[in-house]
């Protein structure tokens, strides 16, 4: 009996082996509708690299679906998640080769499926494997050598990016900065960018170029500043980390990650306001991760003005922070804790206050002219634009006419598919302010006829920011000063007027100049999904669903700035690395959540559930 029984079972086993076999090769075979082709199909497909996936991949396959139990729903998050990145490459890979998802192609519709059930199994067993190897901090006072520790680490971000910044001198001055500076040198504002970040900017060139008659150190005075704001953020990042007990291998990657990874330099010595405006989003995410996991060590109101003035900086710094700021305020009265809730009201009321006192007094005091609609209406905007250009027998004579009103004829004949800012730059905003409804009449009714140009249009200035295989190309085959964008638009690398750039180190200058404006660090497998920002939405996704596995939302909902951050950039004008650079700067801080577990407390003390850290 025994013996017909374990035959029993090992015919069993082998059928689940077979069914575990003929599950992997389907997703296998599925695999070439997420990548792009030469033309032939023939890439993946015959190459054996199939092979190697399929032998990789049948293990886990196998494991999940007999030993792990996953359908039983416990990764019903995993199996969301691998619909998520199916759908991402499934478009985008359609977007990036051909220019437009074809959505009558029934070999797209009918992978998705067989994607997502082979990609949530693996997705399944790599969250198993987290699970297990999640360690547990041992909170800590800070050490009397702290001061001592945050002061050299301080100094070496100082030095490290000083070197950079005599090699690329006097800055990346660019993304606007121009037009900055000019209102400041011309006296003449606008809300288009945030007043405060123009009079830092246009302030401190103006004052260097005072005190030492060159607009050159008036820009490095300004890089300088920025180094010292994001030095001192980042090391209070790390600090964070210590007094949390992480190891002291992660710490020692961190500090090298800030110090030398190219993305950080570029943005760290660029005029651009996306970087203090994520640097004041960094310090959010700390800071509610502190607010929300502790209760004795956030009493303090220190800590809560510190919340409030990053709050504010976030706010203040770009447009779309001050509506984030907005839906964080009754997030965290809601998450903080009832002991803490009236704290972290007054936090959020205060760079709320702030914010209108700030910006608002500099809008009277300045004079400056209110902000132009287009900006709010990229997306339409573009999507009437393609309709136009792409399928104009879609538009009736009447329906082009109205569009004319809008738009001239000279603005829709530049549309490109990737980037608006060539056909809004010339919207019609006196018009629109006289009768809004006529826009969006004629833009739901040329939606109506033209659904698949629409989301087409969408998609195409915003896939870079979820399909990790984009190049960030937008920009190519315009001029600029002092040189025309080609295969890759990854940075603004230039220093523009009235700055010239002098570079003191030409070596680390032409590493720059490389990793902006050609494809040289794509050509580096696995290395190349660390500066795609496709890639990082990905790490991003898969983390915070597993904190929404693990239960652990409160500490999910720190995060929450980076995810509202992502909702209103995919509604903007193309896909560029500033636009998400918080995905770099918050990087190691998912780390940290990811693998470790919650703060519990014991006997009014703060103590650690789970396994310890040795």
């Amino acid at each position: 009996m025994e013996a017909k029984a374990g035959k029993t079972m090992n015919l069993s086993r082998n059928y689940q082996k077979l069914i575990s076999a003929a599950v992997t090769l389907l997703g296998v075979v599925c695999i070439p509708q997420m990548l792009l082709s030469s033309g032939k199909g023939l890439d993946f497909s015959n190459s054996f690299l199939s092979v190697l996936l399929w032998g990789l991949s049948f293990p886990a396959a196998d494991r999940a679906l007999w030993k792990d139990k996953v359908l039983k729903g416990r990764t019903a998050w995993g199996f969301f998640g691998a619909f998520l990145f199916v759908m991402a490459c499934l478009f985008g890979s359609r977007l990036e080769a051909a220019g437009y998802v074809d959505f009558t192609d029934w070999r797209m519709w009918v992978s998705i499926p067989l994607l997502t059930f082979f990609f949530g199994l693996l997705i399944g067993e790599l969250w198993i494997w987290l699970e297990g190897k999640r360690v547990i901090p041992v909170c800590r006072e800070e050490h009397m050598h702290g001061f001592r520790e945050n002061l050299m680490v301080f100094l070496l971000f100082m030095l490290v990016w000083g070197i950079i910044l005599l090699a690329v001198y006097p800055g990346f001055f660019v993304y606007d900065a121009q037009d900055e500076f000019n209102q400041v040198a011309m006296r003449q504002f606008t809300t288009h960018h945030p007043l405060l970040h123009v009079l830092l900017l246009g302030g401190i060139i103006s004052l260097g170029n005072k005190l030492f008659s060159s607009y050159n150190t008036g820009i490095a005075l300004y890089m300088l500043f920025q180094m010292a704001v994001m030095a001192g953020c980042f090391t209070y990042i790390l600090a964070f980390f210590r007094k949390r007990g992480t190891v002291r291998w992660f710490r020692i990657v961190s500090l090298l990650y800030f110090a030398f990874f190219p993305v950080i330099q570029m943005y760290v010595l660029c005029s651009a306001k996306d970087t203090l405006y994520s640097a004041g989003m960094l310090l959010v995410i700390v800071l509610l991760l502190q607010l929300f996991e502790e209760k004795e060590s956030f009493g303090s109101w220190k800590k809560f003005v510190l919340l409030s003035a990053a709050l504010f900086c976030m706010a203040a710094m770009r447009h779309n922070g001050f509506y984030i700021m907005l839906l964080m305020i009754p997030v965290m009265f809601l998450a903080s804790g009832r002991e803490k809730r009236k704290k972290a009201l007054a936090a959020g009321i205060g760079a709320l206050a702030l914010y209108f006192l700030v910006t608002g007094g500099l809008g009277r005091v300045l004079h400056a002219q209110a902000e132009e609609n287009q900006e709010m209406l990229t997306v339409p905007i573009q999507q009437l634009a393609r309709v136009y250009a792409c399928s104009p027998s879609v538009m009736t004579q009447e329906e082009q006419e109205t569009l004319l009103v809008f738009l001239p004829e000279e603005a829709l004949k530049r549309y490109t598919p990737k980037l608006s800012d060539s056909v809004k730059i010339d919207f019609n905003n006196e018009r629109y302010k006289e009768n809004p409804s006529l826009f969006w009449k004629l833009w739901w009714s040329v939606g109506g006829k033209a659904p698949a140009a629409y989301l087409n249009a969408w998609l195409l200035t915003s896939y870079g920011f979820w399909y990790p295989d984009a190049v960030i190309d937008v920009y190519r085959g315009n001029t600029v000063f002092t040189y025309t964008y080609e295969d890759s638009s990854y940075f603004g690398f230039e220093t523009e007027l009235p700055g010239v750039r002098e570079s003191k180190i030409p070596l680390l200058n032409e590493w720059f100049r490389r990793l902006s404006l050609e494809v040289f660090q794509q050509k580096v497998p696995v290395i190349s999904m660390l500066f795609s920002p496709g890639f990082l939405f990905l790490v991003y996704l898969s983390g915070l669903l597993f904190l929404m596995k693990q239960k652990d939302y409160v500490r999910m909902l720190a995060f929450l700035p980076v995810v509202l951050n992502w909702l209103t950039v995919i509604l903007g004008p193309t896909y560029l690395v500033r636009y998400v650079l918080i995905f770099w700067f918050a990087l190691p801080v998912l780390g940290y959540v990811v693998s470790t577990g919650k703060l519990c407390y014991t006997n009014g003390k703060t103590g650690i559930s789970g396994k310890m850290n040795e």
